[in-house]
């Protein structure tokens, strides 16, 4: 006599699971970015921004006053953006470039409040106004943010599926020996 084994349906089952991680083909674009931005942060901190004077010679208070004057470098509206440069190329050390994308995200904002208060100070006619320090900025500012989107890693994955199907005859024989 045979061992019955008879299920009330047919069962599939399927199971995804994280084989290992490797790096990304994006990867390479992700440090060409970052790296780009960097430089262009940094350098962008030492060029003419407005009136004449480069990012390292205005004073951080630029940001928010009208015609803040000058301060040290350490004082600078331009070690806003050199740090900028900085976090961005730090942010490569993690895997979610998050740290990246802040980094852009922050250089985008001061270049924004100082076309702002170049507005409001009557310093900004033209496009021709900007300094060339601060089309750096926009540009690497804008390459950190892109670039912190670009994945590090990737998972490969592994799916196995497992049909529990009964076997016809078998049940057909034993419903006919009963």
């Amino acid at each position: 006599m045979r061992a019955i084994h008879q299920h009330d349906t047919d069962a599939t089952t399927s199971d995804t699971r994280a084989v290992h991680s490797a790096p990304s083909p994006w990867l390479a674009v992700r440090v060409i970015f970052t790296v780009a931005a960097a430089v262009l942060l940094l350098v962008g901190s030492f060029f003419e921004w407005t009136g004449g004077n480069d990012g390292s010679a205005l004073s951080i208070q630029h940001y928010c006053e009208q015609d803040a004057g000058t301060a040290a470098f350490f004082a600078s509206a331009g070690l806003v953006t050199a740090i900028c440069g900085a976090v961005a190329i730090l942010g490569l050390a993690f895997r979610g470039g998050w740290l990246t994308r802040f980094a852009g995200a922050v250089a985008l904002v001061a270049f924004t409040l100082m076309l702002i208060q170049m507005g409001r100070s009557g310093n900004l006619e033209a496009v021709q106004d900007v300094g060339m320090g601060l089309w750096f900025v926009l540009v690497g500012g804008a390459l950190a943010l892109i670039g912190g989107f670009f994945p590090s890693t990737r998972t490969v994955a592994a799916s196995t599926t497992v049909h529990d199907v009964d076997d016809v005859d078998a049940n057909d024989e034993h419903d006919r020996s009963t």
